[in-house]
């Protein structure tokens, strides 16, 4: 599970970094990447789709994103409609020519299948899933957004991350040894990564989190694609406390997510132009209420 607390804090800037943390509709914040795989065909659907609008009257907002293990179950809270559109399409594209209200209305979500379909699910791969599920979110966005889009070489803003001067500053979980009887090793433990809000900004606790989960988050932050150029293969444990919009006038904020990441984690992010894909919007409408 993907989970931001928070209150009296700006709720979009919070949303943004929720969303970073998802990479793919995988299951308590895996952030192991979708991988493709040419000869799987992903069929999955949602049989029933729940999709309102938030109430933005509370005056504690928690965020939550829920897809469990091998089941068909998804459920979001506060979740905006570009982050549904990020996790069907991924996080490394630049989205264009889309609505403003995209990203700044935010809906609950809940969709599942049947127990039939969650039998067959716990079947697959975890990479099998991760593909079934982000077909079926594709599939809701068109069904229910009538979301149409097309992929665009543009020149665009990104970053590419590397190792500053220094050295990384983040704990290496050390690799596990091969088992002495020559079976295959056991699985790297599952990526978590939270965060909270607050006052002086958010703060990111990450746990066993290989590089592209790192990048997921920094994504967000910077409202960019980020590119892992550190050549970093392993898996870290570290804390990035960001300020926020909201935090610029306490003398106790955190600082920018540029000198958070090369101080509190020994990276680095430069800021480049480059000809990449765009997922291009051409046409989406707000969802009905049901």
């Amino acid at each position: 599970m993907v989970r931001i607390a928070m209150r009296s804090v700006g709720v979009l800037g919070v949303f943004a970094a929720v969303v970073a943390l998802m990479q793919g509709p995988a299951a308590h914040a895996q952030a192991t990447p979708i991988i493709e795989e040419p000869g799987y065909v992903p069929t999955l659907v949602f049989d029933v789709v729940s999709l309102r609008p938030a109430d933005m009257t509370s005056p504690d907002v928690h965020t939550s994103v829920q897809s469990l293990p091998h089941a068909s179950r998804f459920e979001a809270k506060y979740f905006p409609i570009k982050a549904l559109i990020q996790i069907a399409y991924g996080f490394d594209t630049p989205i264009a020519d889309a609505p403003d209200w995209i990203g700044n209305t935010l809906y609950d979500i809940q969709a599942r299948s049947d127990a039939d379909t969650d039998a067959r699910l716990a079947k697959l791969t975890a990479n099998e899933v991760r593909l079934e599920k982000r077909h079926a979110v594709q599939v809701m966005l068109a069904d229910r957004l009538g979301l149409k889009t097309h992929l665009e070489s543009r020149m665009s803003s990104l970053f590419l991350l590397t190792v500053a001067k220094g050295g990384v500053k983040m704990k290496e979980l050390p690799a596990a040894a091969p088992p002495a009887d020559g079976s295959a090793p056991p699985p790297p433990p599952s990526a978590d990564t939270q965060a909270h809000g607050s006052a002086k900004g958010l703060e990111f606790v990450g746990s066993n989190d290989p590089m592209r989960a790192i990048c997921g988050v920094l994504n967000y932050e910077v409202q960019a694609p980020v590119i892992d150029k550190t050549g970093l293969m392993g898996l870290y444990n570290y804390t990035l406390q960001v300020g926020g919009p909201w935090s610029m006038n306490n003398p106790d904020s955190y600082p920018s997510v540029f000198t958070a990441v090369q101080e509190q984690m020994g990276l680095k992010l430069e800021a480049v132009k480059q000809n990449v894909p765009n997922l291009v919007i051409d046409k989406i409408t707000k969802p009905t209420e049901n």
